[in-house]
């Protein structure tokens, strides 16, 4: 059976009609008796540390879709969508912000600062619909409805994965950041599962350099090695191994290797074992995908879909039109609050969620959907083993 708490967070969206503000959003108002739904897309967008063009675009492009079709119920979707910058006070404004603005629902496709997001949203009674698991409050939280187990699913999943593959001892390059020091937690609990055992070396967020990290995991015997850090020091990582001349099995979640890392890295990454618990954008034989390929490029053709981030943006706005359409009324937080804890969400890009049915985990009764995705890196490209869904509850 499996268990988890976590961090990872997801958000989408704008607009027919939006207001665009990357620090200080704008916004309009949404009491629901206007002829608008105003929502707001909180998480990061561009950052020294990680920018997500695609995930802005896939929101744009997905609520002008369904803003050119007629909207929900006759009424466009306004979406504000506030850049958090990856810092925690920003992202805490934006929560604030959120509640000012009265918004009737929030969203993201990555959000890394759940603790100082979601309690004000909780306070406010404002649903957060179809997020990520940035945090154990997620899983927790009244006003939380994730669309999946987040980091412990992804590292657990991966823990297994990679036990199942011959992995004996793991070796992880961990950012000292709460998150990812939750991700090891479950990337161990995983390999023992599978009779397998990890040894860790911490480092830095501003990591400059992954040579000495690496060496010191190789000098204790690793048979394979994970990095489990932010999305843009995984393929640091992979590099230093290279550089070392040593070739082990690697292991990662999807969010830390776009389909554009992956092509740089070249024949490096071969063999690399991938989890995650939505389809990734290389990934075009699935027809949500190409979905969202199609909607970019008519919508926003400059912008390509090269992130796991763009895929959960689209997820989320697609969620948010599931469980907007049945409300009756006006459309505001404590209706659509209503509606999402009755909701059954099915966007064909992650795992049907019900959000009335019974938690697999009593400690975190936010949670679920436990299923996962396994890909394995072949010439630069991540190859998905198989469009079906594995539980993870049967690994743990």
């Amino acid at each position: 059976m499996v268990q988890r708490h976590r961090r990872l967070a997801a958000f989408a969206a704008p607009v027919a009609a939006f207001a665009l503000a990357l620090t200080g959003c704008a916004s309009s108002s949404s009491r629901g008796d206007s002829g608008e739904i105003t929502v707001m897309a909180i998480g990061t967008i561009q950052s020294a540390q990680l920018s997500l063009p695609d995930a802005q675009a896939a929101m744009q492009a997905h609520v002008a879709q369904i803003n050119d079709s007629g909207g929900i119920n006759g009424r466009k979707i306004n979406l504000v969508v506030c850049d958090d910058k990856f810092d925690p006070n920003t992202a805490a404004d934006c929560a604030r912000q959120a509640v000012s603005q009265r918004v009737a629902a929030v969203i993201w496709h990555y959000q890394n600062f759940s603790p100082q997001v979601t309690p004000v949203l909780e306070a406010a009674k404002i649903p957060m619909v179809y997020t990520g698991v940035a945090d154990a409050v997620d899983g927790t939280s009244s006003v939380s409805f994730p669309r999946d187990s987040g980091i412990p699913g992804f590292y657990g999943a991966l823990g297994i994965e990679l036990g199942k593959a011959g992995c004996r001892k793991a070796g992880a390059v961990v950012t000292s950041q709460s998150t990812l020091i939750l991700g090891a937690t479950w990337l161990e609990r995983g390999l023992k599962a599978q009779n397998a055992e990890l040894v860790q070396v911490s480092v830095g967020q501003t990591q400059p350099d992954f040579a000495a990290p690496v060496a010191k995991l190789l000098s204790q015997g690793i048979d394979c090695l994970v990095p489990v850090t932010a999305p843009d020091q995984g393929p640091k990582v992979v590099a230093a191994l290279a550089q070392s001349g040593q070739h082990l099995k690697l292991g990662a979640i999807t969010s830390e290797f776009s389909t554009t890392a992956l092509a740089a890295l070249g024949s490096s990454a071969d063999g690399m074992i991938i989890t995650g618990q939505e389809y990734r954008p290389s990934d075009t034989d699935v027809p949500a995908v190409k979905e969202i390929v199609d909607g970019l490029q008519k919508y926003q053709p400059s912008v390509p879909l090269t992130t796991k981030f763009g895929v959960a943006a689209w997820a989320s706005v697609t969620a948010l039109q599931q469980v907007l359409t049945p409300v009756q009324g006006p459309v505001t937080s404590s209706s659509v609050l209503a509606a999402v804890t009755q909701a059954t969400v099915d966007t064909k890009l992650y795992a049907k969620v019900s959000y009335s049915s019974p938690a697999l985990m009593p400690q975190f009764p936010q949670i679920k959907n436990w299923n996962y995705l396994v890909w394995t890196v072949k010439g630069g490209k991540a190859v998905l083993d198989k469009q079906d869904f594995t539980p993870l509850t049967t690994g743990l």
